[in-house]
């Protein structure tokens, strides 16, 4: 979606509004946040009909077969909660460094990247809109010391956008424009940067694969696997996930072995249905954090010509 566009006056102006209530939110003890995000998710879940609608049906369909309607419309209902914390949490992470670190977030699975640093070979973190996603990257940057090169679709609103850009970058990290970067990625890859990406969102039918999600046919990004597979990177799966002291545990898994069979298009399908499923692993731990208000399944928006070429429309 194309970027609102308002005189640079005006642009300015915003830009400095929203500063002001971050740093404002940002006085909020962290404490607070917790009794805060409930009451207001709750609000939230309420009155968004609109995304209420569209994560009870996605939950339906995701769990339908193994929890009751009043379970499925709690997750629902925590998932709003959940999301309303995370807003709540950004403005702090404007104040995260070293001294601080621990306060917020602890690590697992370090070696798994340690090792790949070693190997002196080029990285791809796998991850999803779960649990913190934007502390995740922010907080691995410093505890890794190396900056991670993150794909990310801007925000419509650019005065948002560039307030986005500047906490998800001050602490070394890049912005990469999804729509934008596949030759800046393959460069990174080349010279043995680190990639961040996030693959668990709807992709058009022209730059996805279709294969299963949660047991359902979505089109998922094929960028990842193509990277991965031209270029011999190590992909490593990285989930923050929010514990019940209100921590979270940023998870580093052991390398995924890609499957390379010399068919492309088949080991490009192969490897995406993989990264999947690894990511409907990590959400299964706790559905509550993830991105259930996001029409993940969405397919039928495929021109008429790609799906003679496809053999028809995927199945749901």
């Amino acid at each position: 979606m194309k970027e609102r566009e308002f005189h640079p006056a005006i642009d300015n102006l915003i830009y400095t509004l929203i500063k002001i209530l971050v740093r404002f939110l940002a006085l909020m003890p962290r404490p607070w946040i917790k009794p805060v995000s409930r009451a207001l998710g709750r609000l939230w879940f309420k009155l968004d009909k609109r995304h209420r609608d569209i994560a009870l049906d996605n939950l339906s369909h995701a769990y339908g077969k193994e929890k009751s309607p009043d379970e499925i419309r709690q997750i629902g209902q925590d998932t709003f909660i959940h999301l309303a914390s995370v807003m709540l949490e950004l403005p702090h992470l404007f104040k995260l460094d070293s001294t601080n670190l621990k306060s917020f977030v602890q690590f697992s699975g370090l070696d798994h990247v340690y090792k790949a640093l070693r190997e002196d070979k080029s990285l791809v973190f796998l991850t999803a809109h779960y649990g913190n996603w934007e502390l995740m990257a922010i907080s691995a940057a410093q505890r890794m010391g190396i900056p991670i090169h993150v794909m990310v679709r801007p925000l419509d609103l650019a005065p948002a956008d560039r307030v986005l850009t500047e906490m998800r970058s001050y602490t070394g990290n890049v912005v990469l424009d999804k729509d934008k970067s596949a030759n800046a990625v393959a460069g990174l890859l080349k010279n043995k940067k680190a990639v961040g990406i996030l693959l668990d969102q709807n992709a058009s039918w022209y730059e996805g694969v279709y294969v299963p999600f949660y047991g359902r046919i979505c089109c998922t990004n094929k960028g990842l696997a193509i990277f991965a597979i031209r270029h011999g990177a190590t992909v490593i799966p990285a989930f923050s996930r929010k514990q019940p002291d209100g921590l979270y545990e940023v998870e580093f898994q052991p390398a995924l072995t890609l499957i390379r069979t010399g068919n492309i298009g088949k080991d490009v399908e192969a490897n995406t249905a993989m990264f999947n499923k690894v990511m409907e692993d990590a959400i299964r731990k706790d559905p509550t954090q993830w991105l259930w208000v996001h029409r993940r399944w969405r397919i039928k928006d495929i021109p008429e010509r790609a799906r003679k070429k496809m053999g028809g429309l995927p199945q749901l």
